[in-house]
């Protein structure tokens, strides 16, 4: 079943009903790979760190959606990238792998999750850490927030995590200054979003207002900008000590750390509040 089959049944079902369906076939995948993975005989290679669960290979991700994605970016682009079981993409992995390595600084700690991930939020809760999760159109999200402007009191969480969100914002630097704001001194800020290797830092165009027009300039008809290679620059421009977590860092077994498009590069942005 493609993902615009899957979106079409979630579309019609009741939100409800979508969740329990959801839920019970990740319960059956669980049993099969967790069975696979005790009794077969065989080496299984990869490993997917946010649901402890290793196979022989990941599952196909279907992005080539023609009105929204580009599908030209994918062409050539392995696509077998998805893990079977939870669902999650080498940014997830690469982040999940960053935590298991870095507890103590997320150990009680308070972590505000914009867009929250089903993978990465299922691995903080079983290692009991504070998550709220938020979003401005998730319904299940916790709190209802614009990253632009949350209303939240200053110094409110210790930890804010938000991938690729900010090519959708209006405005990259009043959402970042926001997340200042709103993370405590000493805290951190971890982002990440699609990433062009030849712009350096942003293509953006407010003249561009049409889904079809950002889907050829940007790649997706629901993204507002495509980010350069130097896009740290915004995170150091709005205080932000910057560090990167880099895909290729990490070990072999939460591979194919590969993107699912020639625009994408696995690098997470590690941001400390000064």
């Amino acid at each position: 079943m493609n993902d615009k089959t899957i979106r079409k049944i979630k579309n019609t079902l009741p939100h409800g009903m979508w969740k329990v369906m959801v839920s019970f076939a990740r319960f059956l995948r669980r049993i099969k790979y967790k069975t696979i993975m005790t009794f077969s005989s065989k080496k299984l290679e990869l490993y997917c760190p946010c649901c402890g669960i290793r196979f022989k290979n990941f599952g196909r991700g279907d992005y080539v959606i023609p009105d929204f994605y580009d599908v030209s970016l994918f062409e050539g682009v392995p696509q077998d990238i998805r893990c079977n079981v939870c669902g999650s993409l080498p940014r997830h992995r690469i982040l999940t792998s960053w935590c298991i390595g870095n507890k103590s600084l997320l150990t009680s700690k308070k972590i505000l999750y914009f867009a929250p991930e089903n993978c990465v939020i299922k691995w903080l809760k079983r290692n009991k850490m504070d998550v709220t999760t938020a979003d401005l159109y998730n319904v299940d999200a916790q709190l209802k927030l614009d990253i632009q402007k949350t209303g939240l009191p200053d110094n409110s969480y210790d930890f804010v995590i938000c991938n690729h969100v900010l090519e959708h914002v209006d405005d990259v630097m009043t959402a970042l200054m926001e997340m200042k704001r709103i993370i405590r001194p000493g805290g951190f800020f971890i982002c990440s979003f699609p990433v062009n290797p030849d712009i350096d830092l942003v293509d953006e165009d407010r003249s561009v207002t049409t889904d079809e027009e950002r889907l050829h300039r940007y790649g997706q008809s629901d993204h507002v900008r495509l980010f350069g290679i130097n896009a740290d620059r915004f995170m150091t421009d709005a205080g932000f000590d910057v560090t990167f977590i880099e895909g290729k860092d990490y070990p072999d077994e939460i591979l194919p750390i590969t993107a699912p498009s020639k625009y994408d590069i696995n690098r997470l942005y590690l941001c400390k509040v000064k």
